[in-house]
C-alpha cells in the first residue's frame, strides 16, 4: 500500500490545480467503484474469472470541441481461481495493484451524455495471492506442471490499453471498460524449468460520482 501513497499524492495536487485554474461543468473531479472480471490469457494453466472490485479518484476536463481528457488513479483487487491437478479443488486466488491512467473521450453527437473513450495507463501489481496457503505447493491443472508457488511470482509494472465508454449526467456517470496489459506478467517457470507467459485484462463496470 505504501507504493500508492505517492500516486495518489500527485493525483490530488494536479486534479486540485487544474480545477482551481478552470472550472466549467466540464472539469471536475470524480470518485469512482467498479466491479471487476479478471482474465489471464496463458497456455501454460487454466485460469477462472472471478469478480473483483476496483475504486479511486479521477478528473474529467474538456479538451478539445467533441473531446474531454480524463486522468485517474484505480487501485484495483481482481479476483480468479485455478484447479488443482490432483483433487480438482479451486483454488482462490487474487491480484492487487493500482493504474494510472490518462484516457481521451470522444463526445458523440458532440454531447457530454455519451462518450467512447481510449487511452494507456501504468499498471503496478503485487505477485499473484493464494487464499489457502496450504495449495502453495500444488501443481496447477494446465498443460504443463506448474506450482501455485511458482505462478505466484509476477512482473510488477505493465502497459496498459483501456477502451470503453461512459454515459450519464454531470455528477453521475455509468462506465464500462476493457483493460489489456500488453506485456506478459508471468515470472515462474514450470517443472521443466520453461518459462511461463501470460497477459493479464480485465474489464470494469460501475460508475463515478463527479464534485
Amino acid at each position: 500500500m505504501k507504493i500508492f501513497l505517492p500516486l495518489i499524492a500527485t493525483f490530488l495536487f494536479l486534479s486540485t490545480a487544474h480545477a482551481q485554474r478552470n472550472y466549467s461543468y466540464n472539469n471536475r473531479i470524480g470518485l469512482g467503484i467498479d466491479a471487476t472480471f479478471f482474465n489471464l490469457q496463458t497456455d501454460d494453466v487454466a485460469v477462472e474469472g472471478k469478480v473483483g472490485w476496483s475504486a479511486g479518484l479521477e478528473t474529467r476536463g474538456a479538451w478539445k470541441p467533441y473531446w474531454n481528457m480524463i486522468f485517474g488513479i484505480q487501485l484495483f483487487n481482481n479476483k480468479f481461481s485455478v484447479k488443482e491437478a490432483l483433487t480438482q479443488d479451486d483454488i482462490e486466488m487474487s491480484v492487487i495493484g493500482a493504474e494510472v491512467k490518462l484516457l481521451w473521450a470522444y463526445k458523440i453527437a458532440n454531447r457530454d451524455y455519451l462518450s467512447l473513450e481510449v487511452g494507456p495507463a501504468f499498471a503496478f501489481n503485487g505477485e499473484f495471492k493464494v487464499a489457502d496457503r496450504r495449495y502453495e505447493e500444488s501443481i496447477i491443472d494446465g498443460s504443463s506442471a506448474v506450482t501455485v508457488k511458482s505462478f505466484q511470482e509476477t512482473s510488477p509494472i505493465n502497459i496498459n490499453g483501456i477502451i470503453g465508454l461512459s454515459g450519464g449526467l454531470e455528477q453521475i456517470r455509468f462506465s464500462a471498460h476493457y483493460h489489456y496489459a500488453f506485456l506478459d506478467v508471468l515470472n515462474g517457470k514450470n517443472a521443466l524449468s520453461e518459462e511461463l507467459n501470460g497477459n493479464m485484462s480485465y474489464i470494469t463496470a460501475g460508475v463515478r460520482l463527479y464534485f
